[in-house]
């Protein structure tokens, strides 16, 4: 039977463009402009005399056709991964893709990352950091390091360690002691997430579960990023609430000071090998690897 497939240059930018639901992001994975993505998407369009995409300014969204298309091509793709496995398996068993958000990449892997390498010296990891929560059957990642609640003991994902935030500011914002009520400047800063589902540590939330009167006197301003707000904290434009993760990694000893009160405990973070993750020895070698370091520095 003589099988009628599009170009699959355009078919796997129109699955990736799907699958990420951006053309700048299909055009990252793929190692292509945005405008290359879309000309072969409106090719493939073209083609099938079908529109794939509802496109509205920035805004990209599958249309009813795409939706219907979408599943069996990502299966074709994945088929496709599963087949050429064991042939790449050779070339790619000493590397490790691992999905992490880009604060647990940059303040808790990287400065820890040569303790990997210096058990396995031959290994790669190449590190896909998005806020973004990556499927367990993605053929991007063989390991995903996810944060929000803690996983059950029967669950397939590993909890690493819980996360903690501190109440901290530059030692030029404090008149005397390490009161909140000693800041010269009153002012506060929160961070916005981006996954809205999680609740974020506030300022008001610390307030109140250390029994401190007087949140409505301050100024509380807001970043969506918290190297933005370790930035502020070290400049003395605010205080913040950082994560014992980051305090940890900086060092920051002589640039910040911990107010007192109590810690606001935050969610887990968890790893969970995808499904071509568990059949990559260097995959479960750096799963064992982060438990091993969790055990000894956290």
């Amino acid at each position: 039977m003589r099988r009628r497939i599009p170009p699959l240059i355009a078919v796997r930018a129109f699955e990736a463009a799907a699958r990420h639901g951006s053309f700048t992001d299909a055009a990252d994975e793929l190692a292509v402009t945005p405008t290359a993505i879309s000309h072969q998407i409106r090719h493939l369009e073209k083609l099938l005399n079908l529109q794939l995409f509802d496109r509205n300014g920035r805004n990209l969204s599958l249309t009813e056709q795409g939706k219907r298309i979408l599943p069996e091509v990502t299966r074709g793709f994945d088929c496709l991964a599963a087949a050429f496995f064991e042939t790449y398996g050779e070339k790619d068993n000493k590397s490790v893709n691992v999905s992490v958000t880009r604060e647990f990449a940059r303040y808790w892997l990287f400065p820890r990352l040569n303790n990997f390498y210096e058990r396995f010296p031959d290994y790669a990891v190449n590190v896909i950091a998005s806020e973004k929560c990556t499927p367990l059957d993605s053929s991007e990642a063989d390991l995903v390091i996810r944060y929000g609640p803690k996983a059950p003991l029967d669950s397939v994902e590993i909890n690493l360690y819980r996360e903690e935030y501190l109440a901290v500011c530059s030692p030029s914002m404090l008149s005397e002691g390490n009161q909140i009520e000693n800041l010269t400047s009153k002012r506060l800063l929160d961070v916005r997430w981006e996954l809205s589902s999680l609740n974020s540590p506030t300022w008001k939330r610390w307030f109140s579960e250390n029994n401190n009167e007087g949140y409505e006197d301050y100024i509380i301003s807001n970043v969506d990023a918290y190297n933005l707000a370790l930035d502020a904290v070290i400049r003395g434009n605010a205080a913040a609430l950082i994560s014992n993760t980051i305090f940890e990694a900086q060092e920051l000893s002589d640039k910040t000071v911990v107010l007192n009160g109590a810690r606001l405990p935050g969610y887990f973070y968890r790893a969970v090998l995808t499904i071509g993750g568990t059949r990559k020895k260097a995959a479960q070698n750096f799963l064992r690897w982060l438990q091993d370091e969790v055990g000894t520095t956290i």
